[in-house]
């Protein structure tokens, strides 16, 4: 095997590198999994650490993040596969390469900085862009048109479930408003209403849980998340790994107890008897406790400070 190569300060920088590669490769050969391209980092240093033989299948929602992921990936030949979609299309992609299991699968589930910052989509509470925050934007329609739609009790539960926003409803009954009144148009449209409502030093941490639930829910990204969580009996072969990297406590929540719930050979309740649940663990839990990034990480690269990584073994 190979060490990683080194990943200087471009547009964005992938999170706990080597942590990834320790905790993912089992086999320096076969086919490994990136769910979540991004700029293509993370593959990049995954190619270097498999042998010649080792492949790499790299996915994506961002059309935008795949054009940069191509360019990152350009030597890489026939040791790299592409593909445009969502990770639970996994199975799909897996068949077109002639596959039905693969030997490792990442999933890095962070906001790229590649599609924060120069999608053109209103992701950035800091950005005039049309309001849109789909990842795939031929799929669905643009968040400035959903709004419209949705009532403010239902924006309330969004913000409320999504963000963890505890001013869910009052931001909500702005969001409404303004929608109905055409000005909810563009990111700065909808960062300038959470500020009428919410002020001073807590305004940053408001805005960025709002536009954090409204992206989420808009691209359904904790349904999709359960989806590929659950087929990974299926698509990842006996002895190989997942690695999960999670930003906030929703996905982490989600992949913690998933990996704890498939890892028991029972779920029927402790006062019965015997087990009538039938249910067969498919998971091994190798990491109890996430692993997060080192302090020099974290100083280099502000962004990976709430990263969380887990990591479960098919049985």
């Amino acid at each position: 095997m190979h060490s990683a190569p080194a990943v200087g300060a471009g547009p964005h920088l992938p999170v706990m590198v080597e942590e990834v590669l320790t905790q993912l490769v089992t086999t320096s050969s076969g086919l490994y999994v990136d769910g979540t391209l991004g700029g293509g980092g993370h593959a990049l240093a995954l190619l270097a650490r498999l042998a010649f033989g080792g492949r790499v299948l790299g996915v994506d929602l961002d059309p935008g993040a795949l054009d940069t992921a191509r360019r990152t990936l350009a030597g890489a030949g026939d040791r790299i596969s592409l593909r445009q979609g969502s990770f639970t299309q996994l199975p799909a992609f897996l068949e077109e390469l002639g596959m039905t299991t693969c030997q490792g699968l990442l999933l890095d589930l962070g906001l790229s900085t590649l599609t924060l910052q120069s999608s053109g989509r209103g992701f950035s509470f800091q950005l005039e862009e049309p309001l849109d925050m789909r990842f795939d934007p031929s799929q669905g329609e643009p968040l400035a048109q959903v709004l419209l739609r949705l009532s403010r009790s239902q924006l309330a539960d969004i913000i409320y479930r999504y963000g963890e926003e505890r001013r869910s409803r009052a931001v909500a009954r702005a969001i409404r408003g303004a929608a109905e009144a055409g000005r909810m148009l563009t990111s700065g449209d909808l960062a300038a209403t959470v500020r009428s409502v919410v002020k001073g030093p807590q305004a940053t941490k408001t805005l960025a849980r709002v536009f954090q639930a409204l992206r989420i829910y808009i691209n359904g990204e904790l349904d999709n998340l359960q989806a590929v969580l659950d087929s990974l009996p299926q698509i990842l072969e006996a002895g190989r790994r997942v690695v999960i990297i999670s930003y906030h406590s929703l996905e982490d929540r989600l992949v913690k107890h998933f990996f704890i719930r498939e890892s028991k050979a029972c779920l029927c309740p402790p006062q019965l008897p015997s087990c009538q649940c039938n249910h067969q663990a498919t998971l091994k839990v190798v990491s109890r406790k996430p692993i997060t990034p080192s302090a020099k990480e974290q100083a280099f690269n502000p962004r990976s400070r709430s990263a969380k990584l887990r990591v479960a073994q098919r049985l």
